[in-house]
């Protein structure tokens, strides 16, 4: 697939001079003075022992395998394309530092790695693009302490930003503190990286209260529970050497809260908080899914899939699976939308959500009616279509049975309205092995799904990209 940049547009006004002095000059080029740029769908694909690159021409048909792949890598826990000019690959290593590396297409425009690798030292939960950076994030203990905690048995919480600069190649971190950013005593983390009007917005998700939060906030903490009749021996424990341990969970449950930072300082947020849902985020072990994404028009709708709602007593939330909305260029939540996807889809709860086009939305969803818990061992392999500023909702139809599907892409692509999903299939009863992994296309302005590309790859595909060099 090609595509072509013009080299003459600074010239425009001279083309009859270059006309008349050098009919020969656009011969020196191909394509009659046009440069040829290369792009190709970049589709992650999983075989018996690696990973593998491997590059198609088109998502809608044909056929890829795994042999013969020219790049192979140990493992990826993500992949991001920046601007569909490189490949991102993150690596998770269970709490522990993880090296990455990034691909291009060079001048032939053939698939290489790039020349730096990087690690990202604190790990990370969450991950999104801000201009030219890749921004993780991920909470723990800082160096920071209160002034009167002499001792310094108590470390403030916080959270550490790592961010890539894709261009220079470069890794640089800040680690801010999260104690109290409320007003409640609470810690949080981050979930979710989008930009809108140069700016990034994240979604800010309790972790309840660290040690230092329960021994600063200990009696404001004991009147809340007792008020909500919660057992206060069985909520505030002290190890064996007496210092208070961690609440694992927030209070709050009720609440939702967005940080608009400019620039990567990471400094004075514009902190947003609406008590219409819960917290703006997705849940699978010690990962945070981003739920919050940005229309074609700037404006950016916060999805809270309620981990809280399965929660008992005091941690239980009471609100919906649902979206609000802030504007472009807005620092308040608009008090006039809000959209029940817990009413719209007959009592499911989301799982994932991306950006098409326009209004339009991918919604993964849980398959069986009810809140949503941890994702672990539930099936999420259900597929909707939102228009969000009509809070129009559709389920996909076309995709296979939703107990046919062993995994969904963890990063579908999405071109021209049109989102393209990995989808890997489990083995049929009385079959030996699984149909081989699809892509389905899905039309957001119908909703309907049609199989794709195939690809022939023994454990699956988690992510497509496109790149062009």
């Amino acid at each position: 697939m090609k595509m072509k940049h013009s080299v003459w547009a600074l010239m425009a006004l001279c083309a009859g001079f270059l006309t008349a002095c050098d009919s020969d000059s656009d011969n020196n080029l191909p394509n009659g003075g046009e440069e040829e740029s290369v792009e190709k769908y970049i589709v992650a694909a999983s075989g018996a022992e690696a990973i593998y690159l491997l590059e198609a021409e088109n998502l809608e048909a044909g056929s890829l395998t795994t042999e013969g792949a020219p790049v192979e890598v140990e493992t990826a826990t993500a992949w991001l394309f920046p601007k569909n000019q490189y490949a991102y690959r993150l690596v998770y290593a269970q709490g522990n530092a993880g090296t990455g590396s990034s691909y291009k297409l060079d001048e032939s425009g053939h698939l290489v790695e790039r020349e730096i690798a990087f690690s990202i030292t604190d790990r990370f939960t969450t991950y999104g693009i801000y201009g030219d950076y890749i921004i993780c994030a991920a909470s723990g203990a800082t160096d920071q302490y209160d002034t009167v905690d002499v001792d310094k048995s108590y470390p403030k919480y916080g959270v550490t930003f790592t961010y890539l600069d894709t261009e220079e190649q470069t890794k640089h971190n800040k680690t801010i503190v999260t104690e109290d950013l409320l007003g409640n005593g609470e810690r949080y983390t981050v979930s979710g990286i989008v930009e809108s009007d140069g700016k990034f917005f994240t979604a800010l998700c309790s972790e309840g209260f660290s040690p230092y939060g329960v021994w600063k906030n200990h009696d404001a903490i004991v009147e809340q529970l007792t008020a909500a009749g919660e057992d206060i021996d069985a909520t505030i424990i002290k190890t064996e050497a007496g210092l208070y341990n961690s609440i694992g969970s927030t209070i709050y449950p009720n609440e939702v809260a967005v940080a608009i930072y400019e620039g990567t300082s990471f400094e004075n947020p514009i902190i947003l908080t609406d008590d219409r849902l819960s917290t703006a985020t997705s849940r699978y072990r010690s990962q945070y899914y981003s739920t919050i994404d940005v229309a074609d028009n700037g404006d950016v709708y916060v999805f809270s899939a309620n981990h809280a709602g399965a929660r008992e007593g005091i941690y239980k939330s009471d609100r919906p699976s649902g979206a609000i909305r802030i504007k472009a260029g807005a620092t308040s939540f608009d008090r006039d939308y809000f959209c029940d996807i817990t009413a719209l889809s007959g009592g499911h709860s989301l799982f994932k959500v991306w950006h098409i086009s326009g209004n339009y939305f991918l919604l993964q969803m849980f398959a069986e009616p009810g809140f949503y818990t941890s994702g672990m061992n539930q099936n999420t392999n259900r597929l909707a279509i939102l228009k969000a500023d009509t809070q129009t909702f559709t389920w996909v139809n076309g995709m296979p049975d939703d107990n046919a599907i062993s995994s969904l892409g963890s990063s579908p692509y999405f071109e021209d309205g049109k989102a393209y999903m990995p989808v890997v299939f489990r083995k049929a009863d009385g079959e030996e092995v699984a149909d081989d992994p699809a892509v389905y296309c899905i039309d957001a302005t119908t909703a309907k799904a049609t199989k794709g590309l195939t690809i022939k790859a023994d454990n699956g595909v988690s992510a497509i990209g496109k790149l062009h060099n």
